[in-house]
């Protein structure tokens, strides 16, 4: 049953974000990590419609309706030339700094932001595919008066190819996915770190999943084999810079490259030399993932003489 709170006016607006589709067919829906896309002013979302009056015995008898694309036209007060170049499959020439306005095919891309009410709540919206065109854009000559021009963009969402189960016995593809903080159950933990789809819950506390070597305290491991760390969510893509190889005995912290693999989830720990024989070391890690969990821990391993 709706509450009051959801009748409210909506009186802001903030927390532009898109993400890449990568991927949307019968078998999956995937998109990339969203990313902040720049200060917005303004967001009007215009579906377009279309009825039909059907006519029998003389008189309206019924009508069908049906809703196609939605018109997403923003106001922004300005955006960065590399990110204009990707969201519309243009030329960036990042040694120069230049965008080429070339006759690229813009990809297709989620959209998402929020709106504040006038009771301090907010109504959370994702687009889960849609193309940005060309910006308008305005320039005028410096006059006393300060006369500030915005960028306006325009994204055309459509509805997913992938159906989702939406319960009730409806499955179907979805074009726009909607939350507000005053309807019960709903929960915005997690709205802007992932695009979200049916079926999203709220991801769980950061954990250690497994690691290599295995188990805490694992003694003969090979001196020149990796190690992996690997977690239960996605991690922040600096987490890395918090993880450290030790050798125990002096506390010097081991020369080690620390990458992260495709799914964010894997850190594989590649020390720079061979490791010292029958020598116990220490992995510790104090990670963040993209939901702004964080974790602190340490395992402990014994190289082979």
């Amino acid at each position: 049953m709706a509450n009051e709170g959801e009748y409210k006016s909506k009186i802001g607006l903030d927390n532009l974000y898109i993400a890449e589709v990568t991927a949307d067919s019968a078998a999956a829906y995937t998109a990339g990590t969203p990313a902040w896309l720049a200060p917005a002013a303004e967001a009007n979302q215009e579906p377009s419609t279309a009825f039909q009056i059907q006519y029998a015995d003389d008189q309206p008898y019924d009508v069908a309706t049906s809703e196609g694309e939605t018109k997403i036209s923003l106001t922004i007060t300005g955006l960065d030339l590399e990110t204009l170049a990707m969201i519309t499959g243009k030329v960036f020439d990042g040694t120069t700094g230049r965008m080429y306005d070339n006759g690229g095919i813009a990809p297709f891309m989620a959209l998402g932001f929020r709106s504040k009410k006038s009771n301090g709540a907010y109504r959370y919206y994702w687009f889960l595919k849609g193309k940005f065109d060309m910006p308008k854009e305005a320039v005028a000559t410096l006059a006393d008066k300060p006369d500030p021009k915005t960028l306006d963009l325009s994204f055309t969402a459509i509805r997913t190819v992938h159906q989702w189960s939406l319960g009730g016995g409806v499955t179907d593809s979805v074009k726009r996915v909607i939350g507000d903080d005053d309807t019960a159950a709903f929960d915005d933990t997690g709205w802007f770190t992932q695009v979200q789809v049916p079926g999203v819950a709220t991801p769980s506390a950061l954990a250690l999943s497994s690691s290599v070597p295995t188990p805490d305290g694992a003694t003969g491991v090979s001196k020149t084999a990796n190690q992996t760390l690997t977690f239960n969510n996605a991690l922040a893509a600096d987490s890395i810079n918090h993880i450290l190889l030790i050798a125990k005995v002096d506390a010097i912290v081991e020369a080690a490259s620390y990458a992260l693999d495709a799914t964010k989830k894997i850190v594989t720990i590649d020390p720079t030399g061979t490791l010292a024989g029958t020598t116990e070391y220490i992995i510790t890690y104090a990670v963040t993932d993209i939901y702004g969990s964080t974790l602190k821990g340490a395992l402990n391993f014994t190289t082979a003489s």
